[in-house]
């Protein structure tokens, strides 16, 4: 199976915004003309993130959804207070192939199985986000804005699994939009636990992180600063891994 390259887009107020460590937001622009772009380069499958739904206690963003499914043709995963049947549903209506969860599957675990046993785990996405402080990874709670020591970062990811999910999207805030290099330590801790997908996101800056990535076995790399505020796009990380023999899809 291929590995897939992934293009992760944060929307909030209808915009197209990257930040670092999940704060000090910069406008980047329109979604929907950002994930046409995408398209046209290829993606692999493409990760859209209403970052103020849960955060805020509001409706996702669906009109952003669906803008976006206009433009795409690979696999959309819609994150963002996402916390009923019936909002899923109209997720999947819209365009996403797959509904992503994080702050709503904390508040409530049996969401997961609830929409597993209804969509299917592949369609399941669960947004683990971990923050190392003194060593320990912690789980990240966007709502609350703090690590929650109050909750073991592995028991979540085995319970998601054991709800239902399909796959993890791991997340490292300290690394957020930082292009210092993915935290491969996060993602041997997590792997060493469960044996589904992972996507790992935050803190790609160069062709030879993504590579190394492919070389420790992960089977997606998100990324979002990489391609917003760098050099690089996906034609040209593309040619790169096919140069080093990596196993990508290659149209």
């Amino acid at each position: 199976m291929y590995q897939r390259l992934i293009p992760s887009i944060l929307i909030s107020n209808e915009r197209l915004v990257k930040g670092v460590r999940f704060d000090n937001y910069l406008d980047a622009g329109k979604p929907s003309t950002t994930a046409r772009a995408h398209n046209h380069q290829g993606a692999d499958e493409i990760i859209v993130s209403d970052i103020l739904a849960s955060r805020k206690d509001k409706l996702p963003n669906f009109k952003i959804l669906k803008e976006i499914s206009k433009e795409v043709f690979m696999p959309l995963t819609f994150f963002g207070g996402i916390n009923s049947l019936n909002l899923a549903r109209e997720c999947m209506d819209l365009g996403a192939d797959k509904i992503g969860l994080n702050s709503t599957a904390i508040e409530n675990p049996s969401l997961i199985n609830m929409l597993s046993r209804q969509f299917g785990s592949q369609s399941i996405v669960i947004g683990i986000d971990a923050i190392k402080i003194e060593g320990v990874y912690y789980l990240y709670d966007h709502c609350l804005k703090r690590p929650r020591q109050d909750i073991n970062l592995l028991k979540w990811v085995n319970e998601a699994v054991s709800q239902g999910c399909g796959e993890i999207r791991l997340m490292s805030v300290s690394k957020e939009g930082t292009k210092e290099g993915y935290d491969f330590d996060l993602y041997k801790l997590v792997r060493g636990e469960i044996n589904i997908p992972i996507i790992l996101e935050g803190g790609s800056g160069t062709l030879n992180d993504i590579e190394e990535a492919f070389e420790l076995g992960i089977n997606g790399v998100a990324m979002g600063t990489q391609l917003v505020f760098a050099d690089n796009n996906l034609l040209k990380i593309k040619k790169h891994l096919l140069t080093k023999g990596k196993n990508i899809r290659d149209k």
